[in-house]
């Protein structure tokens, strides 16, 4: 038997939920579900869509994102029946053989996933520091950033990559092997932390 998956929700607004969870059950790129026929290769999605209110499921590697018909059904009233949904259906997965070999992503899919994620959550986080990080490149499953505004020259700014940024973004992409910052920040001119 599996051991569970450990599932964090995250709220969104009255309609969407995202739903972080401890390892990926999703191959590599992003799957989108509405009905129990288009989730047959994804017992996980079944087993949400089945969740009374619930009516789409985005699933992303360990990202799955939750989608009510009902606005009157709180969050706080779903989330442990989508948390035993995912358990039950990771179950199903790991019995049906499904997903056991993840396939690594190339360079380009994980500059794709990336860059939303840099878009929707790190750069919005960093905002609130006068910051912002530019997703350069990714080569050999290694990102390359560059810091600017109060990141750059910032003297916290190797924390905040391998602290935040690194971390959220191996949690939501398999596959990634770090992630190399190449700003010059001796030539910072205004630092949040100098």
């Amino acid at each position: 038997m599996p051991l569970p998956i450990d599932v964090t929700a995250e709220p969104i607004d009255d309609v969407r939920c995202k739903f972080i969870l401890n390892r990926p059950v999703a191959e590599s790129g992003v799957h989108e579900y509405v009905s129990d026929a288009e989730a047959e290769e994804s017992p996980v999605a079944q087993a949400v869509l089945a969740v009374p209110g619930v009516s789409e499921v985005v699933l992303s590697g360990n990202v799955m994102t939750v989608l009510k018909s009902d606005t009157s059904i709180p969050w706080a009233a779903l989330e442990s029946q989508v948390r035993y949904a995912v358990n039950v259906g990771a179950a199903q997965a790991e019995e049906m053989g499904i997903g056991q070999e993840a396939k690594p992503m190339d360079d380009d899919a994980i500059f794709t996933a990336a860059s939303e994620i840099f878009k929707t959550q790190i750069n919005p986080a960093v905002a609130s520091h006068g910051g912002k990080i530019e997703l350069i490149d990714v080569q050999d499953a290694t990102v390359l950033v560059r810091l600017m505004g109060g990141c750059h020259g910032c003297g916290m700014a190797a924390v905040t990559l391998r602290q935040g940024v690194e971390k959220a973004l191996k949690q939501a992409i398999p596959g990634i092997k770090g992630i190399r910052d190449i700003t010059d920040h001796d030539s910072g001119t205004n630092p949040y932390y100098a």
